[in-house]
């Protein structure tokens, strides 16, 4: 079975990094992982939702965040000025809704399964929650565990994770702000840790935009890609089951989505990666299974030009 192709994108407020010259890729699936807009409002969502769906996909995800703030109901409770605030308020949530007949999904805080119109399938768990910070929406207290705990955890055997709420991994720079400083959420990374999705993907740290792939068995980093162009590679023996690829995807500056192929564990077949910005050409190498991990029939570790790796089957691009 082939994998699913998905594009990244997250923290667009209120712009797009495509148009119709330069289109955005074809793609199975385009994941928004929040903030739409730069503070609500009726014409920046339609606007928003207006670009998303001019993506060539069978499935579009939408989820919230904390700019959205016409989307969350209690901050309306807390900070809405007037009547008319409230009234704003539920057409933006009509109207993202109403997206669905459209293939774009808005998804509230939860699991959620999806099936592709050729039988492929896969789980996602969004939420739109961040940690309470300013007069913004979809927050919660330093002390709430949302993740761990409650009706809407993150749950073992998902395939996806979308949180806002972006993991704190001490050895990563996918949550560091402009100060150098870790704003991670460890609840978040308990979580990860424990439910070990094949992808986490997710925002809000603009200075953070980059990828990762943590090995929770061993605690450890095998790749990062940074927004700087700097690649760290640690050889492992293949590619290990309990493995989950982390993307920043803020847009920022001429950035463009992470483009995700991938398999799931759904499928009880071969598993791989491969991520890149749009227009890079992907490649496979033959794989085969084992207990606990792929590997290759003919392992091959080549660099070639545009901070491309071949390693293990598994290709990746960096941002340019």
């Amino acid at each position: 079975m082939t994998s699913i192709s998905c594009l990244i994108v997250s923290d667009i407020h209120n712009e797009w990094p495509y148009s119709k010259a330069h289109p955005a890729p074809k793609v199975d699936v385009l994941i928004h992982c929040g903030d739409l807009t730069q503070y609500g409002g009726l014409p920046s969502l339609e606007r928003a939702l207006n670009n998303i769906n001019s993506v060539d996909a069978e499935l579009r995800l939408v989820i919230a965040s904390n700019h959205d703030v016409d989307l969350d109901p209690l901050w309306f409770e807390q900070f809405a000025e007037d009547d008319d605030d409230i009234e704003i308020g539920a057409k933006c949530l009509s109207l993202i809704k109403s997206q669905k007949e459209h293939g774009t999904h808005y998804l509230e805080e939860g699991v959620h399964s999806f099936v592709l119109n050729d039988g492929r399938s896969f789980k996602v768990y969004a939420t739109p929650y961040t940690p309470r910070f300013g007069e913004f929406a979809f927050l919660y207290g330093e002390d709430e565990d949302r993740f761990n705990e409650g009706a809407n955890v993150i749950a073992e055997g998902v395939d996806i994770v979308v949180p806002p709420a972006f993991p704190m991994i001490p050895t990563y720079k996918l949550d560091i702000n402009r100060e150098g400083e870790h704003c991670g959420c460890e609840k978040v990374s308990q979580a990860l840790r424990r439910a070990k999705p094949r992808l986490c993907c997710f925002g809000h740290i603009h200075e953070g935009r980059g990828v990762a792939k943590v090995d929770w068995a061993a605690g450890r980093l095998n790749h990062v890609f940074t927004n700087d162009k700097t690649i760290e590679f640690v050889r492992s023996g293949g590619i290990n089951l309990a493995e989950t690829l982390l993307v920043n995807a803020v847009i920022v500056g001429d950035a463009k989505g992470w483009l995700v192929n991938i398999e799931f564990r759904s499928y009880n077949q071969k598993f791989c990666y491969c991520i890149g910005p749009h227009g890079a050409t992907t490649q496979y190498l033959g794989l085969s299974k084992s207990l606990s991990t792929i590997r290759l029939v003919h392992p091959v570790l080549r660099v070639i030009m545009g901070f491309q790796l071949v390693v293990y089957g598994t290709s990746f691009s960096a941002t340019t």
